[in-house]
């Protein structure tokens, strides 16, 4: 049940194609819905140029917008003013960085602040700074969202007090067609970064061309290893079957381009993509890595899981299911079944509706105590 309306200012760092802005277009719609007031906040890009659409009565705002490519101070400085002339009744941000910066913004400040982790901090390179900031900030956060039960595990005793575990949402509606005998295009999404593990990926579907020439590869997404990627591919004279097409040309399009679906990532927070695949019924191959797809997979059930960074690993459960039709029509019914119970959009949305309406109930007790 939503309390009255509220202001609430979601925070993120860009406006891209990423699961953190996918996961906050949602929210932030869900709730305008309700008859709260919405504004969205992030650091880069510009209002315009939103890849997931927000629409009246929702305001976008950008630091790079108004205040030009400015220094983490400047970012800082604009968050602090920003929120101060917003005045919310409550703050939601989301990713590592932002979080640290929300929180700082919002030292003295009435309104309360939920944070959300949506990448592995354990494991993405960063600066010595942001752990100990991270650490010193997190506690002052009213609730703490994770995504999973490993990464809630994680925290500190006095941060994992007020943490809860939300996953992501599959927003999938449109049914597949049937894949048939062929089944040889394989599809992969996510940034081009090393935490996505292309690299792995191109290297085990070379080993599944010896095998396969007629099996191809699309890989989704932009990033600042497109050109090593392409390389590798070149070098592997994996041209004619091996395809870097960009973003998609909007949200989940990719899903209609492959018939089995790879995650070759060496960590996750939450796999959007591959919780996405799972619903859309495709056979789904993950790596093991932290955090997330063995919290999606049960292994040999509903998808198949691999170590990371193995390339012939990943390469022989591909082959699998390219030559074992049973085992790609069950786990592509598995994995269906299995996203529609655990991720359906109005249970997410639920939940998150009960984290933030405690917030503001948390907040007006505070105040009337105050008073």
């Amino acid at each position: 049940m939503i309390a009255r309306p509220r202001h609430i200012v979601f925070l993120l760092s860009g406006l891209g194609a990423g699961g953190a802005e996918k996961v906050i277009n949602l929210i932030a719609r869900h709730r305008a819905d309700a008859g709260d007031t919405v504004s969205v906040l992030a650091l880069n890009g510009h209002p315009v140029q939103s890849f997931f659409p927000y629409a009246d009565p929702i305001r976008v705002r950008t630091c790079e917008n108004e205040a030009g490519k400015t220094s983490l101070l400047g970012r800082l400085q604009w968050l602090r003013r920003t929120l101060a002339d917003l005045r919310p009744d409550l703050v939601v941000s989301f990713l590592t960085k932002v979080n640290v910066l929300t929180l700082l913004a919002s030292l003295n400040k009435p309104w309360p602040v939920i944070v959300s982790e949506r990448n592995n901090p354990q494991a993405q390179p960063a600066h010595p700074l942001w752990p100990y900031l991270t650490r010193a900030t997190l506690p002052r956060a009213q609730a703490i969202v994770m995504q999973t039960e490993a990464a809630k595990a994680t925290l500190l005793p006095r941060a994992a007090e007020g943490a809860h575990v939300i996953g992501n949402p599959c927003t999938l509606t449109r049914a597949r067609a049937p894949v048939g005998d062929a089944a040889s295009r394989f599809v992969a999404v996510g940034r081009l970064a090393d935490q996505k593990g292309f690299d792995t990926l191109i290297d085990a579907f070379a080993y599944v061309h010896q095998t396969r020439p007629d099996a191809t590869l699309t890989i989704y997404g932009e990033g600042p290893l497109r050109d090593d990627l392409q390389s590798q591919i070149t070098g592997l004279n994996l041209n004619a079957v091996v395809h870097l097409p960009g973003l998609s040309t909007s949200p989940g399009d990719w899903i209609d381009q492959g018939d089995s679906f790879v995650l070759s990532s060496r960590y996750e927070g939450f796999p959007n993509v591959l919780a996405e695949a799972m619903a859309a019924g495709m056979a789904a191959i993950s790596t093991r890595c932290d955090w997330g797809p063995p919290e999606l997979i049960a292994d040999g059930e509903n998808g198949l899981l691999v170590p990371t960074d193995d390339p012939q690993a990943l390469g022989s459960a591909m082959l699998r299911v390219l030559q074992e039709r049973a085992l790609r029509e069950r786990l592509a019914t598995s994995a269906k079944a299995s996203a529609a119970t655990r991720f359906t959009l109005s249970s997410i949305l639920d939940q998150w509706d009960q984290v933030i309406d405690s917030t503001l109930a948390s907040r007006t007790r505070r105040a009337r105590q105050a008073a």
